[in-house]
Order: C-alpha cells, then structure tokens, then sequence
C-alpha cells in the first residue's frame, strides 16, 4: 500500500519523501531505487544504516544503537577499563544496544567480563537478576544494564541485597530509552520507586496495591540508597527556550491543511495531549532537506536527486529545534545527543536522603570528533563543572582492585625479620597476657559457682541402718546402687570375694551398722557431716577452700560431694565408707589384721597423705585413726581434710573434752602453739601418722596400755624440758626392727628431724613385699582372707541363731494356736475369721479373793503356778486351745482355729471332768489340809477370733458365746460343771455323757435359761470316739 502511494506521488512530480512511521525498510528501498530523497523521523530500522544499499535515505531520529558511543565515552571518561553487561532479551531493540555497546568496547579496548541475558522477566522472576549478580560480582565492579525500568529496580534490589553498592565499589549504568523531562513530577526521579511499577504490570487496583505492599518503606529507603550508585544515560531534553511555544504552533497548523482534524475531537487531542517529540525529528527532516536543496540549486543541482542531496546531508552537523547540534554520520543516521542523570541533592523532594535523580553531564560531538569515520566517540561534559556526580566515596569506583580482582596483582613485599619478630614478640606477649586474664577470669567465674552447693530437699535421709535393707526402699529410691553395696555378709564363694558392707560387731548385733548419719543423693549413699554452727558467710577464701575439695580426686582420700548451708543447718556431704573407720575396724576382735591387711592399709594412708601434701590443701592438721575410714573394698581413705575456715567458729558441746582427745594425736609443737593453724603442718602429719601406725600395729588404742589420763599425757608432751621426751611405749610390741625406726623417726621432737612422707613410704618399702604387684589382686587377696575369717564368724553366728529360732517358735507357739504361728512365721497377714459353733470353757476358783487377802503375793503366785502347771499338763491331751489365763480365771476353747465338727463339746466337756477330778486332790502348799475347789462353766456357740496387737499378740475370741461360757462359770457351783441347753444338746449327739437338768434360772444379761450339770462320762464311749 505505501509503495503504491510513493508511485502515485512520484507520478504526481514530488521531489523528496519525508517519513514513513515505524518501519520503513521497503520504503526506502524503493526511493533508493528511483534515487529520489527520503528523510525519516521515526525510523528506527537498523538494516537502513547500509548505504550500499539504501543509498538515499537519511533520518533525523537517532537508531536505539547511538546510545552505545555515549556509554563508551562515560566508560572512558571514569577509566572504566572493564565492565559487565546485562541485557533484556525482550524488547529487540535492547539487544540490539548491548551488541552495538560490545563493539564499541572492542572498537576502544575496553574489556567486557561478563554477557548476560536474561528473557521474559516478570517481578516474580527476580531470582533470575540475583543468580546474575552472585555469579558476576566477585570479578567486576562496574554494570551496564540495558532493560526496561522495573527491570533495572529489580536488579538493583540485587545487588543491594549484597550490600554492594552501599559501599560505593560498584556501579551500575542504565540504559534509558525516554526522554527526561523535568517538567514531568514522575516519582522514579524523585526517589520513589514504588509507584514506578503501575505502568509495566497494569492498571488493576489489587496489582498496585501488591506491589505498593512489596516495595514497602523500608525498601524505599534501601532502594534510595542503592540508587546513589546508578547512573541513567537517556536523550536529551529539548534545550530550546522557544520549544513549548513552537509546540504549541504545531498544534495550531494540524488544524489547518492538510491535516483538518474534525472539530469534535479538536480540543481532546491539541489541548490535551503533548506533542511527542518525534514531532521535533520531522521538523529538523524538513530543516536539513531544506538546506541541502539550497545548497544543490545554488551549485546547479538537481533537487530530485537523491544521492546528490544526500551528500548535503551526511556527515554534516545541523542546529536541531531542540536547541542543541546534532551530527548526522556518513550512513545517514543522526547521533543523537543524551544525558547523565544521577540521584543529587533536593531539598525540595520530600524522601529520607532529600535526593532526587538530575541531568549532571551530556555528551557533545565537537568539530574535532567529527571526523566522519563513524567511530569517534562524543565528549563527555558537566552541565556545571561546581556540581558533579555525588560519588559514595567522593570518588568513581575502581573498575578494578588495586590487587585485581583476587589478589592477583600484588606481590608480597620482601620479609622484614625485625618487624616479623617484633610483631610476633607482641603478639606472644598479648596472647600470654590474654591467657592470664582469660585463666583469672574462668578462676574466678569457678570461685563464683555453686557446683559444690547441695539443697537438702534433694537428700533422702536414712534414719536407721535397718532401712539400708528395707526392700522398698532398695526398690524406690536406690534404684542406682549396685545391690551389692547394701548387702550384710553376703560374699561369693566361687570368687572368694566378701561384699560385706555393713560391720557386724563381736556381739553379733547390728547397732554400729551405720556409722554417721547418711543419706542418698542423685542415687548415690553419702555421709553427713552436720557442724555445730547454723550460718556460713561465703567469703572468697571458703570458696576456694570449697573449689579445692571439689578438685580433689584419689582413691585414698575421701570424696568431696558438697555443702549445703540451707534450712538453718551447715553440713558436708561426703562419700560413704560402709565399714567405718579405722576404729572400728581394730576394735573388732573377730577381725583378724595378719600382715597383708596392715600393709595394704599402711600403704593406702601414706599414699593419700603423699597426695595430700601436694595437693593445695597443703595438709591435713587433724589425723588420727577415726578420720581414717575404710570402704567397702577394704581401701583406707584419709577423711575430714581441708575445709577449715568452712568449719571454723563451731560451738560444740564438751568441746573441751574433744579437744583433749584430739590432742593424743597431734604432735608436740603444735600443742605448744597457741595460735595453731587449723590446717596443721605436714611436719605434724608425720607425728600423726606415726600414731596412728602404732596403733595399728598395737590395736590397743594411740597410747597402748598406758594407765594415765588424757590431760597427764598431753601434759607430758607438751613439756619435755619438765618430764623428758614423752611418748607411746614400744616395749613388747611386735613389729620389725625398721617399723620401730620409723616410729622414732616420726616422733622426734624438733620437727625438721622428722622425715617427710615420701621418706616415710621409702622405709615402709619393706613392708609391702607381701603384697601383690597388681593393686586388684592385692585388693582380692585381702577380701579373700577376711571372707575366711567371716566364714567362720558367720557358722558361729548362725548356730546361735538357730538355737535363738527354737526357742522364740516354741514361745511362739505357747502363745498362738500353731496354724496361726505358722501363718505369721511365713509373714501372712492373720485375717479375723468366724467360727459357727465352737465350745468355750470357763474357770475360777472360790473363795479366791478372801484367800488372796489371807496369803502373801507369793503364795498366790506360787499356788496359781501349781494349779495352772497342772492344767496346762492335762489340756495337752486334748484337741483344745488354752486362750488366757487372768488371776484365778482359766478360759479354753476347742473348735478353732482347727474346725473339728461337733467334736468340741466332747472335747471341752472331757477336758472339764479331768481337770475336776485332778483339781479336787489339789492341796494349797501354803495351807496344809485345804485344797483348791473349782467351778467350771461351759457354753457352745458362734464366735469371732483373730490376733490382736503386734508386741506380745493374743489371740482373742469375741462374740456372745463367750459371755454367756462366762455367766455359766459366774452362775455354777464349786467342784460342778455347769453347762448350757445348748451344749447339753450336742453331748446328747455325741452321747456318753451323764447330765442333770438343774432347771431353769436367771442369768444376767440373758434372762431365764434352762441349764443342765455334766456328771461324768462313759469311758468307753471316748475311746471309740
């Protein structure tokens, strides 16, 4: 269609084509062809460029391609040597300036790093920009983005998610393809960003408000001060003063001829839509075809032809309407002229810097640039020289580190030893003085702990030794102890091990089972130590004394658990030692001590002593055998060390009397001392230890058999000058020659002749040749020989308690029925039980009470003893249960706890003529011719019976049946038997019985009664029963 109207134009004797719109590559093809002239103002094909072809076509609207001269020339301006691309794949024209940029930078020697492209961006993609940056940013600085607006934000907001260009190293240069007009309020040049988007994803509501929410404030501001670093090259602005009014014309002649816009659309379009700036492009088309025209006629020329004008044309400057020359290049493409804009101060934009992107700098194509070559680049120039680019670091950035981009570029300088050791000196010095204070301050932080702090909540106390073995107990709450720690005597055999934690004394009992009081803690059995004190000022002293504990660790030195100074009460929590102390252990006459137990434990003292001595403790200042315990596994350790400004200012009762005992082992210059250290000397120790040797050598106690009082003894210490040199005798004890030296040595008086404890363990050397070299076959050979020696203990023990069993089974069973007895030996609960009918049988004697008047206690204890002597002998005989006997009361029942059917009548009335008849011939001793008349009462009847009570149990019998057998009793007669209607009825079941009704009386409590006597029985009828 346009080819046809060029045709009819042509035919119609036009001389030059002005236009067409968009493309135009056919279009100029065809005027080229008819070499008539062709000026476009809107053209921006790049094919057109080729003269070879397009021979006569020239267009005043820069192609997109321009723009990449000017990007070279700001390169080159800042000595950005080296730099990176970032290209939309769509629109085509940005692909078109990122190849049109990469030339130019080969054409002038600058060096592209990377070449990215990235295709259909949507703001949800923006991973895509970051991927970009992370894969880039290492090895280059400086970014030349060729995109649309949204896009360039986006991959702003990726760099800055880097923080890159807040430290003014990195730049990024911005491809704009707009025009900035000033006189436009957009909001991307006044620094906000959000707004910015509405126009590239759409007019809807929601979308804006999306994007509203995602560029929020705090994304404005970072955004705000990433833009510092970006630089935007876009066209540049009409300069010309008169532009708005020439505007304003061309509204005007549109209405004319040609043109004619209808009138009701006039005042829509020339008053309210601007004039677009292509506007100014055929204006400037008209103006340079003009001037060639002229210029042709003048020399003669032909107007039409095409060629000859274009010679007019090209490589030739002319003075746009814009305001400002433009150079048209030998392929007939103007340059274009473009501009700088940066973010600058403006007091009059309303953001957080008060910054708002400006025009700083344009690019001019002087006379020397215009060479005509098409690759001279323009000048680079300030708008105003006082007011440049607002640098973050008030400088460009490095297109490159000084060092290159890792280092590569810098050598290292040649070694300077001096400075090398100086600063290796200060550094050594800074790092010991570093560690000083770090080890102060961890020391410290120790001291401040409460590692050593036990709340007594958390301490199960064990008030007797019994509940060391009560099940439950062993069940509930020691469910982490070995069991074999709270067994008594239980030893194996086929090991020959004994694990006897619980001492037994010479007696047999158990009463020094627990030797302090103890308590289990975090599943563990601990000895308590309460003080006599009820508060502890924590100073930094007892904190270290309480961290020193806390450090110690031997198997010959008590464990350290804690204190606690909760709940009004001071105490130490140590582990416990279940057979005692030292003490313990030489007063028990069934332990025999042969030369292996007095080896190991000498050697196990002396080596906790060692370790004492050089520990912080120092020493131990208060050793005697009591503070030496002894565990299960028979190994000695040292206890009640350290700790003394813990334990000072105790108020103790018969402290006085402790303290005298405590002195038999304390050595002489420590007595003389009246300000004696709590802590002692290690001196002293040796004079301790030296006591407590002799002692267990002995096993007669610190001062053997010596007859003299504690007082006269530490009297005779203290004073040598007055009484000599005092000490234990060692006449008659049995010890070899080199124990006895040691002694003396131990016991010198000057304590600086006194060996240390190494020494002491070099000459006890000799004393361990017995021993084993291998500490666990030493420990089992020595709980080897005391399981012996508990073998033979134990046997004797055992037999004593047998015989012990029978006798309390026998008083047992005198005193519960057997089936009973049993039931409680098996420790089966004896549950009451009732009985349907059984027979009860009770007696008295008359006249007791006048003949208790007229006999002395005695008498009655002794005829009462004759009586009963005889009944109980008589009662055996008979399947009967004696239930108790109260003064001259005598009550027997049969039926129960055995049932033996209707039996029990027969039994207790047989047993009730015997005891008549024997009774009658018994004379009182007291009272010679007088003899002992019994009443007898007998009743059958239901009736309750159970045990009663846990010290001394009876088994009662409760129930009407037993008060009714007892008004038979109180209502009979003396030396007759008198019994119920009801009993008179099973004895005529049984038969061979003879009775007597005695008729019917009164009975308290009961009424009238029908009674009966029982008068004798048929011998032979009881047989055969």
């Amino acid at each position: 269609l346009s080819c046809r109207k060029m045709t009819e134009m042509r035919d119609n004797g036009i001389v030059v084509f002005i236009g067409p719109d968009e493309t135009c590559t056919s279009e100029a093809l065809v005027a080229s062809a008819w070499n008539l002239p062709m000026i476009s103002y809107k053209c921006a094909d790049i094919a057109v460029s080729d003269k070879t072809v397009y021979s006569s076509f020239a267009r005043t609207l820069p192609p997109a391609t321009k723009v990449s001269k000017s990007v070279a020339a700001l390169l080159l301006a800042n000595n950005w040597h080296c730099f990176s691309i970032v290209a939309s794949k769509h629109p085509a024209w940005s692909m078109e300036i990122a190849h049109a940029i990469e030339l130019q930078a080969e054409l002038n020697n600058l060096t592209v790093n990377h070449f990215r492209i990235y295709s259909d961006y949507i703001p949800s993609k923006i991973y895509e920009l970051q991927e970009i940056v992370d894969n880039t940013y290492r090895n280059t600085r400086v970014y030349v983005f060729v995109g649309d607006h949204i896009e360039m934000v986006d991959f702003v907001r990726c760099l800055q998610n880097r923080k890159l260009l807040s430290t003014g190293d990195y730049i990024v240069i911005s491809i704009d393809d707009e025009i900035y007009d000033p006189n436009m309020k957009r909001n991307i040049y006044q620094g906000n960003y959000s707004d910015f988007y509405q126009k590239y994803i759409g007019n809807s509501k929601d979308k804006h408000q999306q994007n509203r929410k995602r560029y929020n404030y705090k994304d404005q501001e970072r955004l705000q001060e990433a833009f510092q670093s970006v630089l935007r090259i876009s066209p540049l602005f009409p300069m010309n003063p008169k532009y708005r009014k020439l505007c304003h014309q061309f509204k005007l002649y549109s209405r004319k001829d040609p043109f004619r816009v209808p009138l009701p659309y006039n005042r829509h379009i020339f008053d309210e839509i601007q004039v677009p700036i292509y506007g100014a492009y055929l204006y400037d088309a008209l103006i340079i075809y003009a001037r060639a025209a002229t210029e042709v006629l003048r020399d003669g020329g032909d107007v039409s032809d095409g060629r000859l004008i274009m010679r007019h044309i090209f490589n030739r400057s002319y003075h746009s309407i814009q305001g400002f020359d433009v150079y048209i290049d030998a392929n007939g493409d103007a340059e274009g002229n473009f501009s700088v804009i940066a973010l600058q101060k403006d007091d009059k934009v309303n953001n957080s810097l008060h910054m708002s992107m400006q025009p700083v700098a344009l690019f001019a194509y002087g006379a020397r640039n215009a060479t005509g070559t098409g690759t001279t680049l323009p000048e680079f120039r300030y708008l105003n020289p006082n007011r440049p680019i607002m640098w973050l670091k008030g400088r460009p950035p490095l297109a490159e580190p000084v060092c290159g981009f890792y280092n590569e570029k810098c050598r290292p300088k040649a070694k300077d030893w001096r400075y090398i050791t100086g600063a290796l000196v200060v550094i050594l010095f800074m790092a010991i003085f570093t560690i000083i204070l770090f080890k102060h301050y961890r020391y410290e932080q120790t001291l401040a702990c409460l590692l050593w702090k036990v709340d007594m909540k958390d301490v199960i106390l064990i008030t007797s030794p019994d509940a060391l073995y009560n099940n439950e107990l062993r069940k509930n709450l020691v469910s982490r102890i070995k069991y074999k720690e709270l067994q008594i005597n239980h030893f194996q055999r086929g090991e020959k091990v004994c694990q006897q934690s619980i001492m037994v004394n010479s007696a047999g009992d158990v009463n020094k089972r627990a030797y302090t009081t103890i308590g289990l803690y975090r599943g563990n059995i601990v000895a308590i130590k309460y003080l006599h004190k009820r508060t502890v000022d924590i100073t930094r002293n007892i904190r270290k004394e309480l961290k020193q504990m806390r450090e110690i660790r031997h198997e010959n030195l008590i464990t350290f658990v804690g204190a606690s100074i909760d709940h009004g009460t001071v105490s130490i929590l140590t582990s416990y030692c279940a057979r005692g102390s030292l003490v313990d252990v030489l007063s028990n006459e069934d332990l025999k001590l042969d030369h292996m137990f007095v080896s190991s434990l000498v050697s196990d003292i002396v080596k906790g002593l060692i370790y004492l001595h050089d520990s912080d403790v120092g020493s131990h200042g208060n050793l005697r055998s009591s503070k030496i315990l002894i565990d299960s596994r028979w190994v000695a350790q040292i206890a009640d060390f350290g700790l003394h400004e813990f334990k000072s200012c105790q108020e103790e009762p018969s402290k006085f009397e402790k303290e005298l005992r405590r002195s038999l082992w304390k050595a002489p210059e420590l007595l003389r001392d009246p300000n004696c250290p709590p802590k002692g000397t290690q001196k002293g120790d040796v004079y301790s230890f030296g006591i407590v040797l002799y002692e267990i050598i002995g096993r007669k106690g610190p001062w053997g058999d010596l007859n003299m009082s504690w007082q006269d003894i530490v009297a005779r210490v203290m004073s040598p000058e007055e009484y000599g040199i005092f000490r234990p005798s060692l006449r008659g004890i049995d010890a070899p020659e080199y124990v006895i030296q040691l002694l003396h040595s131990c016991w010198e008086e000057d304590p600086e002749d006194r060996p240390d404890i190494r020494l002491v363990r070099v000459k006890l050397k000799p004393m361990q040749a017995g021993l084993k070299p291998n500490i666990f076959d030493n420990m089992l050979a020595i709980m080897e020989k005391y399981a012996y020696n508990l073998e033979g203990i134990v046997q004797e023990r055992t037999n004593q308690l047998s015989e012990e069993k029978k006798k309390t089974e026998s008083l047992l069973l005198r005193m519960l029925p057997k089936s009973v007895a049993e039931s409680l030996k098996r420790g089966e609960r004896v549950e009451a039980e009732c009985f349907d009918c059984v027979t009860i049988f009770f007696s008295d004697l008359v006249g007791f009470t006048e003949l208790c008047a007229q006999s002395t206690p005695f008498e009655v204890v002794e005829m009462l003893n004759d009586l009963y002597t005889c009944c109980d002998f008589i009662i055996s005989s008979y399947d009967v249960y004696k239930v108790e006997t109260i003064g001259d009361a005598y009550m027997v029942v049969s039926g129960l706890p055995l049932r033996n059917g209707d039996r029990h009548a027969g039994e207790i009335a047989s047993l009730a003529l015997h005891l008549l008849n024997s009774i009658s011939n018994l004379e009182i001793r007291h009272r010679p011719g007088e003899f002992i008349q019994m009443r007898i009462g007998i009743h059958s009847g239901q009736c309750v019976a159970g045990v009663v009570g846990l010290k001394m149990p009876r088994y009662c019998l409760f129930g009407d049946t037993v008060n009714t057998a007892s008004r038979m009793e109180s209502n009979g007669e003396a030396l007759k038997i008198h019994i119920s209607s009801i009993t008179y009825g099973l004895l005529k079941k049984l038969g061979g019985y003879k009775c007597e009704e005695r008729g019917i009386i009164k009975v308290k409590g009961k009424g009238e009664m029908r009674t009966y006597w029982l008068l004798g029985e048929d011998d032979q009828k009881r047989m055969d029963r």
